[in-house]
């Protein structure tokens, strides 16, 4: 103990000097392999901005192996590498015109690995993304995962790179996990899902745009509610194109509940020819019977879902209200998986209508975190429930 308070004297006698030299000593020194990592991180990016644009699948296929040996690299040596991915990302933001392939793959990487800090200069790299830059379309699922995950936040700033690279372009997408290609439509679905009403809106404004409206609507299908309904309707009394009205008219039985159907009892189908002419005659009987009840005894015939041991569940008793919000609370947790609730019992539940849709909402928004061929199963679900609820005699805007 002597010892150490006479080295403490030595060290205030010294002045700051040497004190400066102690505190060098006690603080961590960089070991070599966290010096060889930020050499080598730097040596990759140096590398990913010189590779060549490539043509024939073998070619791309061989570079997109090579850009995920270096997200390894960067994930095996992450405290060294992120210093190194921040900086290099930062300057090269500041250039007239950034490399989009390091934009891309730094960005994404900081996004999806970095701390919570690293979001903002992610999202700075993906706004920044010339996404017609070929590179970019060789990397369209690399792409995908990026705004996927991104779009979470729910940035408005993103919605024109997704009109501009997905809606407008033709772009699926393969999940190997699951051996699942995600189809041009679907990629859109998991896209403006996640932003909810505000996509919604964002697309009804986009339903004037002949190049891109059955597209819209096949979305909207998926991802809507009867605050569409007026927009579609009005798109349906003008087109004269069998595409749109098929796409119309699946928007509003599917999504736009008792204004849906409205709207459809109002449509006057003198503008008609052959074969859409015909159907919609012969939904009109469907059209004015629909109703709650009928709804309802549709959900009853659906396949038993499983519980989440795997095992169909057994019919039981409608469940209170506290159980009913736990187990929606439940299936929000679980992603939208409707494991131990059945959609019917749902529909059925005391809870007031208004509640419920609010929750299915929220539930199938969650849902569109998951790509896979299941989560467009239980969003499938999910707007079937929605529908229904609609005809609740609780539910704002149902028939009386």
């Amino acid at each position: 103990m002597k010892t150490f308070a006479l080295m403490a004297l030595a060290l205030v006698a010294a002045g700051p000097a040497a004190a400066q030299i102690a505190g060098a000593a006690d603080a961590p020194i960089p070991t070599q392999s966290s010096a060889v990592a930020e050499q080598e991180t730097g040596r990759r990016l140096a590398a990913l901005r010189l590779l060549p644009l490539v043509s024939g699948e073998a070619a791309i296929h061989a570079q997109r192996r090579q850009l995920d040996n270096n997200w390894r690299y960067f994930g095996d040596n992450r405290s060294a590498a992120l210093p190194v991915l921040r900086r290099e990302l930062t300057a090269e933001l500041r250039k007239p015109k950034p490399q989009a392939l390091l934009l891309l793959e730094t960005g994404y990487f900081l996004r999806q690995l970095g701390e919570t800090a690293d979001h903002a200069l992610a999202m700075q790299a993906l706004l920044a993304l010339d996404v017609g830059d070929p590179a970019i379309t060789q990397n369209s699922a690399q792409l995908f995962r990026f705004v996927h995950l991104s779009a979470q936040e729910r940035d408005a700033r993103l919605l024109p790179l997704i009109d501009k690279f997905f809606l407008r372009g033709k772009v699926t997408v393969f999940i190997p996990q699951h051996g699942f290609t995600v189809d041009e439509t679907s990629v859109c679905v998991f896209l403006y899902g996640q932003y909810g009403r505000a996509g919604e809106a964002h697309l009804r404004t986009l339903l004037g745009d002949a190049g891109i409206a059955n597209k819209v609507l096949e979305i909207l299908i998926w991802t809507g509610s009867p605050d569409s309904v007026p927009a579609v309707a009005a798109l349906l009394q003008t087109s004269r194109d069998a595409d749109i009205f098929s796409r119309a008219l699946s928007f509003l039985l599917r999504s736009g509940g008792p204004q849906g159907t409205d709207a459809l009892l109002a449509f006057d189908p003198r503008q008609l020819e052959g074969k859409p002419r015909q159907f919609y005659e012969q939904i009109q009987p469907q059209l004015r019977d629909a109703s709650f009840a009928a709804l309802r005894e549709q959900l009853d015939e659906l396949p038993v879902a499983p519980s989440a041991s795997g095992k169909a569940q057994n019919s039981r008793p409608g469940l209170d209200d506290a159980s009913m919000r736990q187990r929606l609370n439940e299936v929000y947790e679980h992603y939208g998986r409707y494991e131990n609730v059945q959609p019917a019992e749902i529909a059925a539940s005391t809870l007031p209508g208004a509640f419920l849709i609010e929750q299915v909402t929220r539930i199938r928004e969650r849902s569109f975190l998951r790509v896979t061929g299941e989560a467009l199963s239980d969003i499938d679900m999910s707007n079937t429930l929605l529908n229904t609820l609609r005809y609740r005699p609780d539910a704002a805007g149902a028939k009386p």
